[in-house]
């Protein structure tokens, strides 16, 4: 199983999102040449489990995938040899397939009644999404002081200029969408500007 560190050798990591898996790949491997370290590909992306293979052979990055709801999904994600996989809501389920399967897993949760029972179910890291929702750093630095250190994952709404704010109240991993993978961008094939919002995500972590 990866350690938090080695899946997220960097605080910043890239969502994929989209409808073309062919875009969707092309656009990862743009992201991972500004400086991206951490790739996730929704199950959301045709053929997601393909474009994880074409990711971990050629991009020599983590990569993982997001939006498991189901343990069945977890054994598909360790198959296909991801690092990782994270959930949108709190699934104690897939925290189980993934301890069984000997993969990182990420549950997703927002209130700190669900932050605290996905740290007991086994998450390794707590993805609080739609981060962006509930007011950001301040509701992170607010939720997390009675709760201890509970390894946190940000993700919903969040922009580059958002990731020092993160990094100040300690999240160790931020989730960039929309932010590193712009929609028209993919749409258009326009991949340096893709490589280019990986850089400045890239620039404002640490070294």
């Amino acid at each position: 199983m990866l350690t938090i560190e080695a899946a997220f050798p960097s605080a910043v990591a890239a969502v994929m999102r989209h409808d073309d898996p062919e875009a969707a790949y092309e656009a990862c491997l743009a992201a991972v040449r500004g400086g991206i370290q951490t790739i996730e590909v929704t199950t959301s992306v045709p053929d997601h489990l393909a474009v994880v293979r074409r990711l971990l052979e050629s991009s020599g990055v983590p990569v993982g995938i997001g939006t498991v709801t189901q343990p069945a999904q977890v054994e598909a994600a360790a198959a296909a040899g991801a690092g990782f996989v994270v959930t949108p809501v709190l699934v104690p389920d897939v925290a189980a397939a993934a301890r069984r399967a000997g993969i990182l897993c990420v549950l997703g949760a927002l209130t700190p009644t669900e932050i605290f029972q996905a740290h007991a179910a086994g998450a390794g890291l707590v993805k609080v999404f739609p981060i962006a929702s509930v007011g950001g750093p301040r509701y992170i630095e607010l939720v997390t002081a009675p709760l201890g250190p509970i390894p946190i994952w940000v993700s919903g709404g969040v922009e580059i200029d958002d990731v020092a704010g993160y990094l100040k109240v300690g999240v160790r991993a931020i989730g960039l969408t929309t932010a590193v993978f712009p929609p028209a961008a993919l749409r258009s094939g326009d991949f340096a500007s893709v490589t280019e919002l990986a850089r400045r995500a890239s620039a404002l972590t640490p070294a």
